[in-house]
């Protein structure tokens, strides 16, 4: 999604304000090089999932595979937070994990974090995730860390210290209104050239076009065919969905973040019957050619609406990102991720 405007452009850099903000940091309070260290102390999986975004927007490959290092190492982690704390259930931060309390910077946090999720491995017979012909630990220097995490350090260090000089409360107004008028803006220019049936508009042919090449290969592999979507996508994927590919057989949609509930109580889809709902028919009726719907929604993102209340067979599942701008930390997030290939798996 492309920017409004403003003094930063960069997503890590919001996440770093975010972090810092949610950690209660103030300028000038402390020394830097904290930045993971203080998010950990308040969650650390949110600690877990600012490392996976800095360390995947990396440009540098030191080697092949080092992303899939990366991920490889964020994924043990999240198990080692989920099983721990029984998904976040019996508490997290500094007060749950007692070894956070005395790390004192980022580079130690990264060694800590690595120790402790090896002897919990150990303990309980699980071993390192492979990514791929070699394990994460083939990368990084002797510590056993991969590459991108360790480049992690310093990329979040510098960014820390150019943004803890900002208001935090300045930059919260200033990103809170930008994706509002952005998604306004996406919601208009979409319906304006969604077009008809049998002449789809520009973005319509694009996703069905998506779809089915998916479909085509879903089959071929006989896979499920699973559709994630989010914000402004999601409306677009129903819509597509609904009226102009209603062929196309999808067996999980999950929309996160979105508002189709609002848009249909609106009437705005292609589809939209305005006599319903009505008392004979009190739901849209389900979508028949989608096998299960799961609608994910922060109760505190103000861009994301329930769907169960409208459409019948969509089911909504509150998932708590921890964070000021819940509408774009979905799918940075780790333990969503973690959450969402639990689902996946109980189609198999």
């Amino acid at each position: 999604m492309e920017s409004l405007g403003g003094e930063s452009e960069e997503p890590l850099e919001e996440a770093v304000t975010q972090a810092l903000a949610d950690a209660g940091v103030r300028p000038g309070e402390r020394d830097a090089e904290q930045v993971l260290t203080a998010t950990a102390r308040v969650s650390l999986q949110q600690a877990i999932d600012l490392l996976a975004l800095a360390g995947g927007d990396d440009e540098e490959e030191s080697e092949p595979g080092a992303l899939s290092e990366l991920v490889a190492f964020c994924a043990r982690a999240t198990a080692y937070w989920s099983e721990k704390t029984n998904e976040g259930t019996r508490g997290d931060g500094a007060n749950f994990f007692a070894w956070l309390r005395g790390v004192k910077n980022d580079d130690e946090f990264l060694d800590r974090l690595h120790d402790k999720i090896t002897d919990w491995e150990r303990s309980t017979n699980r071993g390192p995730v492979e990514s791929g012909p070699r394990s994460w630990e083939s990368f990084g220097d002797v510590s056993g860390l991969p590459a991108r995490a360790v480049r992690a350090v310093p990329r979040l260090r510098a960014l820390e210290v150019s943004v803890r000089t900002r208001l935090i409360a300045a930059g919260v107004r200033r990103w809170a209104a930008r994706p509002t008028a952005l998604l306004i803006g996406d919601v208009m220019g979409y319906f304006a050239e969604r077009g008809t049936l049998e002449t789809p508009g520009r973005i319509v042919k694009r996703i069905a076009d998506s779809l089915d090449e998916a479909a085509r290969d879903a089959t071929l592999r006989r896979e499920p065919l699973v559709v994630l979507a989010h914000s402004m996508g999601g409306n677009i994927v129903h819509d597509v969905l609904s009226h102009f590919r209603p062929d196309v057989r999808v067996d999980l949609l999950v929309t996160v973040g979105t508002q189709v509930g609002l848009f249909e109580e609106l009437k705005l889809f292609a589809s939209s019957d305005h006599k319903v709902p009505n008392p004979r028919c009190p739901k849209v009726t389900a979508l028949p050619n989608v096998g299960r719907w799961l609608n994910v929604l922060d109760r505190s993102d103000p861009l994301a609406f329930a769907a169960a209340p409208i459409f019948a067979g969509a089911e909504d599942l509150v998932f708590r990102t921890g964070a000021w701008w819940a509408h774009g930390a979905y799918l940075t997030s780790c333990d969503f991720h973690a959450r969402l290939a639990r689902r996946v798996g109980q189609l198999a």
